[in-house]
C-alpha cells in the first residue's frame, strides 16, 4: 500500500458506491474516510466512517484529512422538493468540503462527479447549478482538480427515476444508431465512472482537467490515464 488516505463523500450513491467497490479491490489507500448521513454497509478494516449532518460540515473539518477527495454527493429536484435545498446539496455542501480540503496539509486532489450539460449560464436550473458548482471550484486555486462530467447514468439506485428509465430503454434501442461525436451524449454505467476517477487519480495529475463520458469509458476499459486533456486544452 502507499499509505495514502482517500475520502469518498456520498458512498451510498450509484458512482459513490461503485467507487468505494474499485478502491477496496485495489491496495492503493490504506485508508478510506467515508463521508455521509448513511452507512454504505460495507465493512473492511480500511474504512473509517463519519456520519454527519453536512449542514454541520465545519464542525467535523479536524477530523476531515485525507491526499485524494472524491465528491459523489448529490441530489435530485423530487428528493430535494425545492430549488434552494437542491443548490444546498449540489453547490454548498461540495464547495465547504473542497475549501476544508484546500487547508488539508494532506490534500492532493479534489475530484467531482458533475454532469454533462453543466453550464452556469443555462436556462435549466439543475445544468446552471452544475455549472457555478464547477466554476467556484475552479476559483478555489486547488492543486488538482478533475471533474468528470457523465451523461446519463445506468446502474442500480435506491430511488426510482422514471425518465432515467425511459431513457434507458431509449439508449438501447438507438445505441446502434449512435456514431461518431453523437456518442458524447449517450449513456454510461457508474462502474465506468468509477473506474476512470481512480484511475487518473493514480496519475497524480495536477491543475484543472474535465472528463467526458467517451473519455470515462476509455480509461475504465485500457486501466490507462494518459493526462492529455487540461482545462485549457479542451476551451
Amino acid at each position: 500500500m502507499s499509505g495514502k488516505i482517500a475520502l469518498i463523500a456520498g458512498a451510498t450513491g450509484l458512482v459513490g458506491r461503485e467507487l468505494l467497490n474499485v478502491v477496496l479491490e485495489n491496495d492503493h489507500y490504506s485508508k478510506i474516510i467515508l463521508l455521509g448521513r448513511s452507512s454504505p454497509g460495507i465493512k473492511d478494516n480500511r474504512i473509517e466512517e463519519l456520519l454527519i449532518n453536512f449542514d454541520d460540515l465545519e464542525q467535523y473539518k479536524e477530523k476531515i484529512s485525507a491526499h485524494d477527495y472524491y465528491c459523489c454527493i448529490g441530489t435530485t429536484m423530487g428528493q430535494a422538493k425545492s430549488k434552494e435545498a437542491f443548490y444546498k446539496v449540489d453547490f454548498t455542501y461540495i464547495i465547504e468540503l473542497a475549501k476544508i480540503a484546500k487547508e488539508d496539509s494532506q490534500f492532493e486532489q479534489f475530484h467531482l462527479v458533475s454532469s454533462y450539460g453543466a453550464n452556469a449560464n443555462s436556462g435549466l436550473f439543475y445544468n446552471a447549478v452544475k455549472g457555478q458548482v464547477e466554476e467556484a471550484l475552479k476559483e478555489l486555486s486547488l492543486r488538482a482538480l478533475h471533474i468528470y462530467q457523465p451523461s446519463l447514468l445506468l446502474g442500480y439506485r435506491k430511488d426510482f427515476r422514471l425518465w432515467e428509465e425511459l431513457a434507458k430503454i431509449a439508449s438501447g434501442v438507438f445505441s446502434f444508431f449512435i456514431i461518431g461525436s453523437r456518442l458524447k451524449f449517450w449513456a454510461i454505467e457508474g462502474s465506468e465512472v468509477a473506474k476512470a476517477m481512480f484511475y487518473v487519480a493514480l496519475s497524480g495529475e495536477i491543475d484543472i482537467h474535465v472528463h467526458k463520458s467517451l473519455e470515462m469509458k476509455r480509461i475504465a476499459r485500457t486501466k490507462e490515464y494518459k493526462g492529455d486533456n487540461s482545462i485549457a486544452a479542451s476551451v
